[in-house]
């Protein structure tokens, strides 16, 4: 079933001139619903582990690109290594599909589910890896300031319902992620930057919506009020486009699929960014 409905999704984003890329992440989100209906059909962790990152955005907010990680907080403290193998068990047991396998990294905060299936869907060739990885990033709530939601969802067949932050509280956390995130890449350790998050960042503003200042303030470790955020948003936005232009189209390419829309919307990005955040951010 998995095989059929995966080899449905490559066809259909062939047919739209979806490149190879974006293809991976787009058969990851269907594998990701299936983690997430096991999760949050299992009592042992539906009421334990809160929904949040660029992935609920694109669930339960629409958020228009894809997303690559299931971003999963946790309230107490519980058994990760059970999770995996539950998942694990899910896969083979439930769904037949045998040839899953997983690891734990990241000292135990991150699951990594292991698909060998891009070979037979055409999408790797000779050398290459034949799997489709499908990341678990597992964190403690970092604040006890947020508001929670409960929502149904239904895709793909499976119906079920989470629990996520609000639209605030994830606002305060991809503002935490970009005042505070710092990547590095290439054998020179050169500084760039995760350019999905400044495109969320846009989004937010478009909804519009504010950020939760109380969870933001915690997070960062010292209180900020709406100008001071957007007075260092400005700066982190004004060294996007001086320095890292080429980082940001390239971190969104796997992720949407008109690439002919990136080039114009980074091209255009500081002017709607400063329009948007001067009426918003105030």
């Amino acid at each position: 079933m998995i095989a059929r409905e995966l080899e449905k999704i490559l066809n259909e984003e062939r047919s739209k001139g979806s490149s190879d890329m974006y293809i991976r992440n787009a058969l990851k989100e269907f594998l990701q619903v299936y983690v997430l209906y096991y999760v949050y059909t299992s009592k042992k962790y539906s009421k334990n582990l809160l929904f949040t990152g660029g992935t609920c955005l694109r669930h339960f907010f629409n958020l228009p690109r894809l997303s690559e990680v299931l971003d999963l907080d946790y309230l107490e403290n519980f058994d990760n290594k059970g999770l995996m193998v539950g998942i694990i068990d899910y896969f083979k047991s439930r769904l037949s599909f045998d040839q899953v396998r997983a690891s734990l990294k990241q000292r135990g905060e991150q699951i990594i589910l292991k698909f060998p299936v891009l070979k037979s869907l055409g999408i790797a060739k000779g050398q290459e890896s034949d799997l489709l990885y499908v990341k678990l990033d597992l964190s403690v709530n970092p604040s006890r300031y947020f508001d929670l939601e409960v929502t149904s969802k239904s895709i793909y067949g499976f119906n079920f319902v989470a629990r996520h932050y609000d639209i605030s509280s994830l606002m305060a956390g991809k503002i935490h992620a970009i005042l505070t995130r710092n990547r590095f890449t290439g054998s020179d350790n050169r500084k760039t930057v995760k350019g999905r998050d400044f495109f969320d960042l846009l989004w937010f503003l478009k909804l519009p919506v504010k950020p939760n200042l109380k969870r933001l303030s915690d997070m960062l470790g010292e209180d900020i009020n709406i100008q001071e955020v957007k007075m260092q948003l400005d700066m982190k936005v004004k060294e996007l486009m001086e320095k890292h232009k080429s980082d940001f189209r390239s971190d969104l390419i796997p992720l949407i699929s008109e690439t002919d829309f990136i080039g114009i919307y980074i091209e255009n990005y500081f002017a709607e960014y400063s329009r948007y955040a001067e009426n918003i951010l105030v």
